[in-house]
């Protein structure tokens, strides 16, 4: 696993069999995604990573209906603060 998983599970506090949510939709999140990459400094900070399935990942890097930095960071905000919702589709 690595480090940026293990980060995030530990914050988490996710076991490896748990379902961990995506943050975005909901759905069962496969990826921990850095919202602002990986060459910035302290990028496996928890503030930078969050949990996303396949479609939200696929937005996330513009694939298909693709949703803006700006936009992740603020669920992610939201879901560091407990706030727990489906915000997109």
């Amino acid at each position: 696993m690595q480090k940026h998983c293990k980060i995030y599970m530990k914050y988490f506090d996710y076991g490896l069999t748990d379902f961990v949510p995506c943050e975005a939709c909901g759905s069962h999140a496969v990826d921990v995604h850095h919202i602002n990459g990986r060459n910035i400094p302290d990028a496996d900070n928890i503030k930078n990573l969050m949990a996303l399935c396949r479609t939200c990942h696929n937005r996330a890097h513009g694939s298909i209906n693709p949703v803006s930095k700006g936009e992740f960071q603020m669920i992610h905000n939201y879901f560091l603060q407990g706030i727990r919702k489906r915000f997109l589709k």
